[in-house]
């Protein structure tokens, strides 16, 4: 049987109308060659009547209480047959309809030289305010996530064995794309947007473990010298304050405003 170009996994967990959403965007997709993975936590809110509802032809799901998010991203890893996979969880959303059909485009001329394609993302804030994010350069993962998560796609080759480390509670996702790079992966910057998304994350409001916690990925996965990692926490101290205190300032330095019907394109 032939495998999927892309898989594309989404977790959930009583959040039926962030589920709808993405549901859109994915069925939007005008390249065709991709399957979805839906790992639902045993949601009790309509998720489960709705994911029987389905058309079934490229879409396989599951509804069972697991051990928390990235346990169940790696049950999502496990099922996925896709030579690349992205996770877009519920509520999460393609940046645009033909995010996949450029992202095969590329990877069918680069097809052995691209383990990890990453790009841009768009955050909609509380008040519906759109916001580019740019991503950083590959090379500053020593500092941080370079993209969002929801913006890469990454070649199951170079997954392998790899998964999420369920030891972290913010933090699995920088951890599982430092081994990879550690490890030799190849990436590819795409100068546009793929994922569109709410603030207010975990990540967002649990900064601070998920700060300890990249500080240990950095000094264990990727060898980071204790000099480097206290500019790098003393960067995000500084970055909190202003994120939290002065948002709209740090905004302004960090984002770049976008008008909703352009991130729609």
């Amino acid at each position: 049987m032939k495998k999927a170009r892309f898989t594309v996994i989404t977790i959930g967990l009583n959040d039926l109308a962030g589920l709808r959403e993405t549901r859109a965007s994915v069925a939007a997709q005008t390249f065709p060659d991709f399957e979805w993975i839906i790992v639902d936590g045993g949601s009790t809110d309509g998720t489960v009547e709705y994911l029987q509802e389905l058309d079934q032809s490229n879409c396989a799901w599951s509804s069972e209480r697991d051990e928390g998010l990235f346990h169940a991203m790696n049950k999502g890893l496990d099922r996925a047959s896709g030579e690349y996979v992205i996770f877009m969880n519920s509520g999460d959303r393609f940046a645009n309809k033909d995010v996949l059909s450029r992202a095969h485009a590329l990877l069918a001329q680069n097809e052995d030289q691209i383990d990890l394609l990453f790009g841009d993302a768009y955050e909609v804030g509380s008040d519906g305010q759109m916001l580019l994010k740019k991503a950083r350069p590959v090379t500053s993962i020593k500092r941080g996530m370079f993209a969002h998560h929801q913006s890469i796609f990454y070649a199951r080759r170079a997954i392998g064995t790899t998964r999420y480390h369920c030891g972290f509670r913010i933090a699995a996702d920088y951890h599982f794309t430092s081994v990879l790079l550690a490890h030799g992966a190849k990436s590819f910057y795409l100068e546009y947007p793929l994922s569109l998304f709410q603030r207010g994350g975990s990540s967002e409001t649990n900064a601070g473990i998920g700060r300890r916690e990249n500080l240990i990925v950095q000094k264990d996965v990727l060898g980071v010298g204790l000099p480097r990692r206290t500019l790098n926490h003393i960067s995000f101290l500084i970055s909190a304050f202003f994120r939290t205190h002065m948002r709209r300032l740090y905004d302004r330095l960090r984002y770049r405003l976008v008008a909703p019907h352009h991130a729609a394109r």
